[in-house]
């Protein structure tokens, strides 16, 4: 039976399709026009999906673009505020004995001297200190604390840096043999504390109890050449002595490598000529040196905010994020090309009539192109808003612990990628349906009745379902893989209590204080916060285990030099530490207050795995213990549990506790209640202690376990939206396009059931062809999420990389979306009317 027509508007709207198609087909004009009427004049179904499409796209445009905002803040923003930044570089000490980041180093003060005052290649060579240091500002009867840069007094000069206001350092500042105590601030630092006051030139500030005469103010912008640093003022190098109050054997001693070595080349020279010269004056340096230490190169790289020998880090680490996106990325084109193909099988009479009016094939395929192409772009321009947001997003997975500053904007670079993937994505994901539409043969489709698409016109559609199924099982069974992960990691026994403590640094040295008055200061400070209400214990530390501290030493039974030495690490603790930290002691006792003022280094406390290894099976406590570089003895006091020392996932470590402290101390102060409250009241005792103290790194233990947690978090986060994110648009596509299939098979289905066909068997075959496609894509997925989960092997906590049951929960939570994306096609299918079926065009 023919299909019968619906009415007569019906014809007078195909003839007006018929007109358009003939002006569209020969006039380019008209053809734009058309394009942008059937982009946004088409049906509310295909509306819809046009929707669909740009929200996909734009999430997947947007977090690639996203990720892109770190590489380009990270790898490709050259400092800012610089000019002739083509002609800097800077200079990494190498190891050639050595492999890895181990290898690389920055420069002692005596060799940067040496390479600065012999380098003909460059007009210069400068240094700075890559630790920012802290300072205490005395002001208004009361400490803060800043950040400072220490600099050679010729950085401002090759810079080119012009101050704001008065003038910059310069190289009479920087002598090593009557340093001056002047500083450079920084912009904001002069427009928020200091008012951006005019006349600040010539007065004075007082850091660490010193008088430091402010010369000048740095220009908006300038942070200075490493990433993350954002230091309130500059002083010259060679101040830093008077600056800490410490005897300046850092600039004579050659064992003291800290300085950061950058240049500028002259205008004749290249990188190529300067690394010759440089690896010349290191073969000078190492025989005038007697061969006392191995051999180390100078290697020259271009200037960058990340240092040169850990670039490859960096961008291996946010090409595997660009990885992950990118796949995303494919879902969302898959997902855009199996829509688009869907709705150009409907459109095949309308293509038909175009070219059967004189559109060539190209024309034709442009057509489809500018469409898919007007769709991308829509979806590029909501991706910058998506990548603003998800930048600042995964910069709150920072921890606050560690004291860098990003800046991440939106500039050009940002955007020209973005437009750069935008237009492959369009390609990408019209390509298909633009060479489909070119490929229409006229004849045939205008000869027939209705238009449908069986199994041989969807070849390519269920290719890409294939492919869409594939990529989100591989990306699923990583996110899966990832928050497993994540969640034994915050289940992980760190060997101490993670709740309840509040901690904070002080340093009373950084004021000029004798030993006598850093003592005085401490114990005072501990007699009241002991008092505190809710306080139930506090001690000192010189730091906690798992953060970025370590000290080192060896071990044996006794100092004879032919006993076998164990490597640990060692915490410097006052008594009862162990009792606020929950640290269980298993052996014999804490350290006695007489133990820790002494004078005399006698006690020590190990834990299980170093008693294991120096006395297997015996009692340790009473026995004595020699420590490299030291001829006498300590007697083993106690025993504790093991904990996790540097990492999460760590075998277990020896290490040992010492009664002893440096002047830099963190206090650590158990609570019975919240204790970010406590940090309040814990920063007032110490001004009430010392008006001119500045505490800072306070934080609460649960705040200081966020850098411990972070490669688990980041990448459990990072994954785990990248795979809900797969999972919806893998589930949307496959609905899709079966449902798609479904409304142009309706005359078919309909001949089917008229046929005697049951309901039963129409939604069969339906899910068969689902399934079958989704079945394909899992098994392809499953053989890629094997080889590429093991990638994830290093940040994964308690759980292996081909765990079989999160690989068995992804192939069956898949399956189950699979069913349900199918499932509600099949039930239209088989609700279907075979009478309206019949008369369906």
């Amino acid at each position: 039976m023919p299909p019968v027509r619906q009415d007569a508007n019906s014809a007078t709207s195909q003839g007006s399709r018929n007109v358009s198609a003939s002006n569209a087909a020969f006039s380019p004009l008209q053809n734009g026009g058309a394009t942008c009427a059937s982009v946004c004049e088409c049906s509310p179904s295909a509306q819809i999906s046009s929707a669909a499409v740009v929200v996909a796209l734009a999430l997947g445009i947007g977090m690639n673009s996203a990720v892109f905002t770190f590489v380009n803040g990270l790898l490709l923003r050259p400092p800012q505020g610089v000019s002739d930044t083509g002609k800097l570089i800077e200079i990494w000490l190498h190891d050639p004995k050595s492999s890895g980041v181990q290898g690389w180093g920055p420069f002692n003060y005596p060799d940067y001297a040496y390479y600065r005052d012999h380098a003909k290649s460059v007009q210069g060579l400068m240094a700075f200190d890559g630790d920012p240091e802290e300072a205490i500002w005395n002001h208004q009867g009361s400490g803060e604390i800043l950040h400072a840069q220490f600099v050679s007094g010729n950085l401002f000069s090759l810079l080119r840096i012009n101050p704001v206001l008065g003038r910059a350092l310069s190289v009479d500042d920087d002598n090593i043999a009557n340093p001056r105590q002047v500083i450079v601030l920084s912009y904001p630092f002069w427009k928020q504390k200091l008012n951006s006051d005019p006349n600040v030139v010539g007065k004075t500030l007082i850091m660490n109890g010193t008088a430091f005469t402010i010369i000048g103010v740095a220009p908006a912008g300038f942070t200075g050449l490493m990433v993350g640093m954002d230091p309130d003022f500059w002083a010259p190098l060679t101040v830093m002595a008077r600056f800490r109050h410490e005897v300046a054997e850092r600039f004579t001693s050659r064992n003291s490598y800290w300085l950061i070595v950058a240049g500028k080349m002259r205008s004749t020279a290249d990188r190529k000529s300067v690394q010759a010269e440089m690896h010349v004056l290191a073969q000078q340096v190492y025989h005038n040196n007697g061969s006392k230490n191995d051999f180390q190169d100078a290697i020259v790289y271009p200037l960058t905010l990340v240092p040169g020998p850990f670039r490859v880090y960096v961008a291996a680490f946010t090409g595997g994020l660009l990885a992950v996106f990118a796949l995303v990325l494919l879902i969302a084109c898959t997902n855009a090309a199996s829509l688009l193909l869907a709705r150009a099988t409907g459109r095949g009479r309308e293509m038909a009539t175009r070219a059967a009016l004189g559109a060539g094939r190209a024309r034709l395929v442009r057509q489809m192109l500018i469409e898919s192409l007007m769709l991308a772009t829509l979806a590029g321009a909501a991706g910058i808003a998506v990548a603003w947001v998800t930048s600042r997003m995964l910069m709150m997975l920072k921890p606050a612990s560690i004291p860098i500053t990003l800046s991440i904007p939106i500039d050009w670079r940002v955007v020209l990628f973005t437009t750069a993937i935008s237009i492959a994505t369009g390609v990408v994901f019209g390509l298909a349906p633009a060479l489909r539409a070119g490929a229409v043969r006229a004849a045939r489709i205008l000869k027939e009745e209705t238009q449908t698409a069986g199994p041989k016109k969807s070849r390519l559609r269920s290719a890409l379902v294939v492919a869409q199924m594939a990529a989100c099982v591989v990306l699923l069974a990583g996110a899966t893989l990832c928050v497993r992960s994540l969640l034994n990691a915050n289940a992980i026994d760190a060997g101490f209590d993670t709740h309840h403590i509040a901690l904070t640094t002080l340093d009373p040295s950084n004021l000029g204080y004798s030993p006598a008055k850093i003592d005085e200061f401490y114990t005072r400070l501990l007699d009241r916060v002991r008092q505190l209400p809710g306080v139930t214990s506090a001690s000192y530390t010189a730091f906690l285990p798992l953060g970025t501290s370590r000290s080192g030493t060896t071990v044996g039974k006794d100092s004879g030099p032919n006993q076998d030495k164990t490597e640990v690490d060692f915490y410097r603790v006052s008594p009862g530490f162990f009792q606020t930290m929950g640290i269980p002691l298993l052996r014999g006792r804490d350290f006695t207050q007489k133990e820790f003022n002494g004078d005399k280094a006698d006690a020590v406390v190990i834990n299980q795995t170093l008693a294991n290894r120096l006395w297997p099976g015996e009692d340790p406590v009473g026995r004595r213990l020699a420590m490299h570089d030291e001829k006498s003895t300590r007697l083993v006091v106690g025993v504790v549990k093991d904990g996790k020392y540097h990492t999460l996932g760590e075998p277990p470590a020896a290490v040992m506790f010492l009664p002893s402290l440096h002047p830099q101390r963190t206090i650590v102060v158990r609570s019975t209640g919240d204790s970010r409250t406590l940090l309040d009241e814990i920063q007032r005792e110490v001004t009430i202690v010392d008006p001119l103290m500045a505490a800072t790194d306070g934080q609460t233990i649960e705040q200081y376990m966020a850098l411990p947690l972070f490669p688990a978090r980041a990448v459990g986060w990072l994954l785990g939206v990248s795979g809900l994110l797969a999972v919806v648009m893998t589930a949307i596509g496959l609905f899709g396009v079966i449902a798609y299939m479904v409304s142009q098979r309706t005359h078919e289905i309909g001949v089917r059931m008229a046929l005697g066909a049951r309901r039963s068997d129409v939604m069969k075959m339906v899910m068969n062809q689902g399934l079958r496609l989704s079945a394909i894509g899992l098994g392809i997925g499953f053989m890629g999420a094997f080889a590429a989960s093991r990638l994830l092997a290093p940040v994964l906590y308690g759980i292996g990389a081909n765990d079989p049951v999160t690989m068995a929960a992804v192939v069956i939570g898949l399956t189950l979306i699979a069913l349900a994306a199918c499932y509600l096609p099949a039930r239209k299918a088989m609700n279907i009317d075979p009478s309206v079926a019949l008369r369906y065009e």
